[in-house]
């Protein structure tokens, strides 16, 4: 006797738990950065290698917070990579 797999059709996968609170959690702090870069509106003068910015405070603190994530994601990209290679 033999069955056939094809009758069956995949189990349906709904959000874990885990995946809820994290997009809870998400949420939450997506506010609470509105309303840092809302509360902190005072231009500030940036100069960087000839570059001169006039932005608010908030929103060059957030985009120094970016750039210092994407480069810590690529750092850790090489790394996983090299461990991966060897």
């Amino acid at each position: 006797m033999t069955t056939s797999t094809s009758n069956r059709t995949p189990a349906r996968r709904s959000g874990g738990v885990a995946a809820k609170a994290s997009l809870v959690v998400a949420l939450v702090l997506s506010v609470i950065l509105v309303i840092f870069v809302l509360q902190n509106t005072v231009h500030t003068k940036i100069n960087f290698i000839g570059w001169n910015f006039d932005l608010a405070q908030g929103v060059s603190l957030l985009g120094a917070a970016v750039v210092g994530g994407i480069i810590t994601m690529i750092v850790g990209g090489a790394i996983r990579l090299r461990r991966a290679v060897k």
